[in-house]
């Protein structure tokens, strides 16, 4: 069967995996999931397939490759040697030239200062309310859950929530499920830039996912939780937030502040979920041995074996999918930082031994906070902004996370039926 038919069936498989776990199978929202698949096949084969999407997609690459050089030049005068990888290589040999704490920091405050300065000149907004509407006007989606989406696209979770704070307290139970959901099947720009930035995985990709992550997350939310309530907002919604920085050089500083405090969060819970797969691969391996196993299985050949299927539905080869599905489970238990690095590192490690097609649909499907750990960010973070909604967010937090593993393999198997 030709991967690209496959994909077309993981695309069926994950509408209907939504709609069997949703509270209401009855009120199909159609238009909502029409039009979140039109504007996913549009976007992605503007990107993909014509030649002005094409030389955007090159050069988005070339963008984060020169941001990441950039970012580098910063390192350099803090660490010394340290960030110098031309200096490292020549020491240490090509696998030595890649300190990935330096270089994760170094990223994520550049990032993270240049998007608060494009917030403070009004840039961000109007990007962001621009794909907002479009998406309200298409998929009749509300305003603040439309909002919210497009803002996921370049915020955290919790910075998207904070967009539309004043409307928390009033939103529907099926517009908070599409506000969480989009904040699991999205990432930060922050850490896109890192993602984008190592070996053997594609800027372009990853920037298009981040993208098509919006209105899937609509649709698999809306679909698993449909809307039977009036909205407070209806086609309507701005900006609360306001501008806190006084200056560009004000805004700059504020967003290297955040961006420090995002790389020491994001170094420590590698440090802990790398440390934790390595616990549970000792308690796991260590009776093995002491039966006489020759070749104990791991916990990320379970995750494999149990996320093979979703794999080869987004169009992953079969010879591919007990790794690629290791890696995609190793996203839901640990992080999704953990599964890029270690895509990324055996793709370096293991030249041509996975179909690039698989490299590059597990990017697409890997593109998301959807994990359990974001479970807890949200029910603290955007219940911090609105407790009375405290106990909904709880009540909807492992659905939502469901939904945003299928919104991720959902846009992943949109990218399958078109490569």
């Amino acid at each position: 069967m030709p991967l690209q038919l496959i994909s077309v069936l993981g695309l069926v498989a994950m509408l209907a995996c939504a709609w069997l776990l949703s509270n209401n199978r009855k009120r199909f929202p159609w238009r909502t999931v029409i039009w979140g698949m039109v504007l996913q096949f549009a976007f992605a084969i503007f990107i993909l397939k014509t030649p002005i999407g094409l030389r955007l997609f090159q050069g988005a690459q070339v963008v984060m490759d020169q941001l990441n050089a950039y970012a580098y030049d910063g390192a350099k005068m803090v660490f010394g040697p340290l960030g110098d990888a031309a200096m490292l290589r020549g020491a240490f040999g090509a696998s030595g030239a890649y300190v990935f704490a330096i270089s994760v920091t170094a990223t994520i405050i550049l990032i993270s200062s240049l998007s608060s300065l494009l917030y403070y000149w009004g840039v961000l907004q109007k990007v962001v309310a621009a794909m907002a509407w479009v998406m309200m006007k298409t998929m009749r989606t509300s305003g603040s859950e439309s909002l919210a989406g497009a803002s996921n696209i370049f915020l955290g979770q919790t910075e998207a929530a904070l967009v539309i704070k004043p409307y928390l307290p009033k939103m529907t139970q099926s517009e908070i499920m599409a506000l969480m959901t989009t904040g699991m099947s999205t990432i930060a720009t922050g850490v896109m830039a890192v993602y984008a930035g190592m070996e053997g995985l594609s800027a372009g990709h990853i920037l298009t996912a981040s993208v098509l992550g919006a209105p899937a997350g609509l649709l698999v939310g809306k679909i698993m939780f449909p809307e039977t309530e009036p909205s407070e907002t209806g086609e309507r919604c701005h900006f609360d937030t306001k501008k806190t920085a006084t200056n560009s050089i004000d805004a700059l500083c504020t967003g290297a502040s955040e961006g420090a405090m995002l790389s020491i969060n994001v170094m420590g819970m590698l440090i802990a979920f790398v440390a934790i797969v390595a616990l549970l691969n000792g308690l796991i391996v260590w009776p093995q041995h002491a039966l006489g196993v020759a070749a104990p299985f791991t916990i990320q050949q379970m995750l494999g074996w149990a996320n093979a299927p979703f794999a080869w539905l987004i169009g992953v080869p079969w010879s591919d999918c007990p790794l690629i599905g290791g890696i995609l489970g190793e996203r839901i238990v640990l992080n999704e930082f953990v599964s890029y690095l270690d895509l990324s590192n055996f793709v370096k490690t293991h030249p041509g031994a996975v179909d690039q097609r698989s490299v590059t649909l597990a990017s697409y499907a890997l593109c998301g906070f959807a994990n359990f750990s974001s479970i807890a960010i949200q029910i603290g973070g955007i219940g911090a902004l609105a407790p009375e909604r405290r106990h909904d967010l709880a009540r909807l937090g492992l659905k939502s996370m469901i939904a945003g593993v299928l919104a991720c393999y959902l846009f992943a198997a949109v990218v399958g039926v078109i490569i």
